[in-house]
């Protein structure tokens, strides 16, 4: 009888030991750096797990989250998303024929700048919940600069706008290469999809002959933005009696456009 109590005491310390070890190893596994995606695009954020041979589908829960935004929702063996927050609505999907593979990805289709966040991907099965999270960085192409010219009688006046996502470094230099930011005005504003708008303004004054360089930068994407712009004064001619007002000339010189960035998901 001593013997029986022996054998089945080292049994179920056994079976405790293998369940606390294999619970121990089971946990949900995600990138460590931050996933990048492109506004407009599609992006897939990686989640996976460990599954064996007993792993049964329909016990499996995967949750994807945004902060307490609920963004995909996964149980019983089918998607359920009666509670999913409503922007996310026939944006999401997982792989559902991987999901026995231990793959929790979820698929993000046409990404916008308000989709930037902590994901937090949770995985439920048998043998309790783990948890992992994974943060998403947005970014936009900053568009081709657009100039605008105005002159008056005291010099003249060169706007550039142009549209992207995060906010850009923006310098102005000489064709030496001195810096003269500080002699311009740049402003930024977002729009109501969360991209900057940058209107970067430089004022001449008197007769002038120099080129400019406008440079933009979003580090994101590797994109830089170049562009070379000479103005020239010429004669004056009368306006009106008495008056004169200097004729400019106005010359556009394209440096370079670097994309250095390039994802086709």
């Amino acid at each position: 009888m001593a013997m029986n109590w022996k054998s089945c005491l080292t049994f179920v310390v056994s079976f405790l030991l293998f369940k606390v070890s294999h619970f121990a190893e089971f946990a949900t596994t995600v990138p460590s750096e931050t996933q990048l995606a492109i506004q407009g695009q599609n992006t897939v954020l990686d989640c996976s797990f460990p599954v064996d041979k007993q792993w049964d589908r329909t016990c499996c829960q995967i949750e994807w989250k945004l902060d307490k935004e609920v963004v995909h929702s996964f149980y019983y063996g089918q998607d359920h998303l009666n509670d999913q927050s409503s922007r996310y609505v026939n944006r999401t999907s997982l792989y559902h024929s991987d999901i026995e593979k231990g793959n929790a990805s979820l698929r993000l289709e046409h990404t916008t700048v308000g989709d930037e966040g902590n994901y937090i991907c949770t995985v439920h099965t048998e043998m309790g919940p783990k948890r992992k999270s994974v943060y998403l960085k947005l970014a936009a192409f900053y568009s081709e600069p657009r100039l605008k010219f105005s002159t008056s009688a005291c010099g003249v006046e060169l706007l550039l706008t142009t549209k992207g996502y995060p906010r850009p470094s923006v310098q102005w230099l000489t064709v030496s290469g001195e810096d003269v930011t500080n002699d311009t005005v740049t402003h930024l504003s977002q729009d109501a999809q969360g991209l900057y708008t940058v209107s970067s303004t430089v004022t001449l004054q008197g007769a002038v002959n120099k080129t400019l360089m406008f440079v933009l930068k979003n580090k994101d994407l590797g994109q830089e933005i170049r562009r070379n712009i000479t103005l020239l004064s010429g004669n004056c001619v009368e306006v009106s009696p008495g008056v004169c007002q200097e004729i400019w000339w106005l010359v556009i010189t394209i440096l370079a456009v670097m994309l250095k960035y390039c994802s086709c998901i």
